[in-house]
């Protein structure tokens, strides 16, 4: 079947792409899953993981902007991003088998320094892979619908990587004992699935050239021109209280439900809603803006957390059930929550004339590990705030699972909720971005762009 006009990638490239989504989020989701009970499994207590967590942010929130300067300025033999990719091949899955090394058996101290060197070496390694690869989209390909197109299939790949990682852990954690072992069979995974568009990628739109003394004053500059990058950048970490109940699943499923194993359902329900929506995206963005889907998504997300708590966990079968419907609208969210960086993009290179695609993604790796952080974070310290007890094993005192379930439920309610009066000030419509693209390739002139958006972006 011949590709739609006005498309450029070719379907081997697209799946390169996609499954490069697989590989790299099977890293992300095991920190994701597994990082506040494998700290706390080996002797941390809770209350110092958030502190270690928020340590590791302050760290990225220096680091990711001044990468994404570098991807900007510097210039290495085979393109703007596809070098680091190639970097990040290796980067990546060694950063994650060392963070998981730490051995029970050490000092505390010893351990607490090891977790926090070994996840600022991870930031490090996973900003290297995931900046380049959402700005190659950028490079190859202008047509705004291939790159939803693109973005669609690569999102679902992100999203089963969480349901690899929840399945196979669980499942060879009782096989073979201990984190490593586990952790060390995912990595394997982990470069296979990153390594095709290592050979396939190539880069056939030359990005806008970024002045050679564009310092950080232009950084920030540019950044506070392009406000839409920074408002929906912000609802999102606003709204990554509701990455809380991710981060707590393996907690849930050993304590409420009893069985450690049920993580794999738990897992199911709530990432199988969003793939099922991802394969509808691509038609669904035909038929309506793109925002206005997250959008009611958010909101949607809101109210049936609320629910889920009043329904509570009592009757397994309802437990699915509602988990299920709950993660309709939020996995909507998780599917989409990336989608707008390019067209921020484009605002910014219309709008001002300069190129820093390397910035604006940076902007969105920060958000991509500052949500999991919060939600690591939040989860951190909302256990030692409910009494919990450190140690894999441990008896927890009575009254603890429905404490879990509140935190489990209402937090990420609240997270979705205070996310919605930001979302209503992002004006940037797919229609909009289009106009832009064209006019910054040259399709068409600055004043034909001008009169289509009628003036409301200057």
């Amino acid at each position: 079947m011949a590709r739609p006009a006005g498309y450029m990638v070719s379907r081997r490239q697209t799946l390169s792409y996609s499954v490069y989504f697989l590989g790299q989020n099977i890293s992300f989701s095991i920190l994701s899953l597994y990082l506040v009970v494998f700290f706390t499994d080996i002797g941390i207590p809770a209350a110092t993981v958030g502190i270690i967590t928020l340590i590791v942010k302050i760290w990225d929130a220096i680091n990711d902007p001044i990468f994404g300067g570098i991807v900007d300025k510097v210039r290495l033999k085979g393109g703007k991003f596809m070098p680091w990719l190639r970097i990040a091949l290796a980067a990546l899955p060694l950063a994650t088998l060392a963070l998981f090394a730490i051995p029970s058996s050490i000092p505390l101290t010893a351990k607490i320094v090891w977790a926090c060197v070994g996840y600022m070496l991870w930031d490090m390694a996973y900003t290297i892979c995931d900046l380049p690869i959402f700005g190659l989209v950028t490079t190859l390909t202008n047509n705004e619908e291939e790159r939803t197109k693109i973005m669609s299939y690569a999102r679902l790949m992100a999203l089963a990587a969480f349901i690899v990682a929840a399945l196979v852990i669980p499942l060879v954690r009782k096989a073979i004992p201990g984190w490593f072992a586990c952790v060390a069979l995912l990595c394997i995974a982990v470069v296979a699935l990153m390594l095709p568009i290592c050979i396939t990628g190539r880069e056939t739109i030359a990005p806008q050239p970024t002045a050679d003394d564009f310092g950080l004053g232009d950084m920030v500059r540019y950044l506070g021109k392009n406000k839409y990058l920074l408002l929906f950048n912000l609802a999102i970490i606003v709204g990554s209280l509701a990455n809380t109940g991710s981060t707590l699943g393996v907690l849930l499923a050993r304590y409420n439900l009893g069985d450690e194993a049920k993580l794999t359902m738990i897992s199911l329900c709530s990432i199988a809603p969003a793939l099922l929506f991802g394969a509808f995206l691509p038609r669904l963005v035909k038929k309506f803006d793109k925002f206005h889907i997250f959008f009611a998504a958010t909101v949607l997300s809101a109210v049936f957390g609320v629910i889920q708590y009043f329904v509570g966990y009592g009757n397994e079968i309802v437990f699915f059930i509602v988990y299920f419907i709950r993660y309709i609208p939020f996995g909507a969210t998780l599917f989409m929550m990336f989608m707008f960086t390019p067209d921020c993009v484009e605002y910014a290179l219309y709008r001002t004339g300069v190129n820093a695609s390397g910035v604006a993604f940076s902007i969105q790796t920060f958000t991509a590990k500052f949500t999991t952080a919060i939600g690591t974070a939040v989860g951190a310290f909302a256990l030692a705030a409910i009494g919990f007890i450190e140690t894999e094993g441990a008896t927890q005192l009575p009254g603890f699972e429905d404490k879990l379930w509140a935190v489990m439920t209402i937090i990420p309610a609240i997270g979705s909720l205070l996310a919605i009066p930001l979302l209503l000030a992002y004006k940037l419509r797919d229609k909009d971005v289009q106009v832009m693209a064209k006019a910054n390739s040259g399709e068409i002139s600055r004043e034909e762009a001008d009169v289509l958006l009628g003036g409301r972006f200057h």
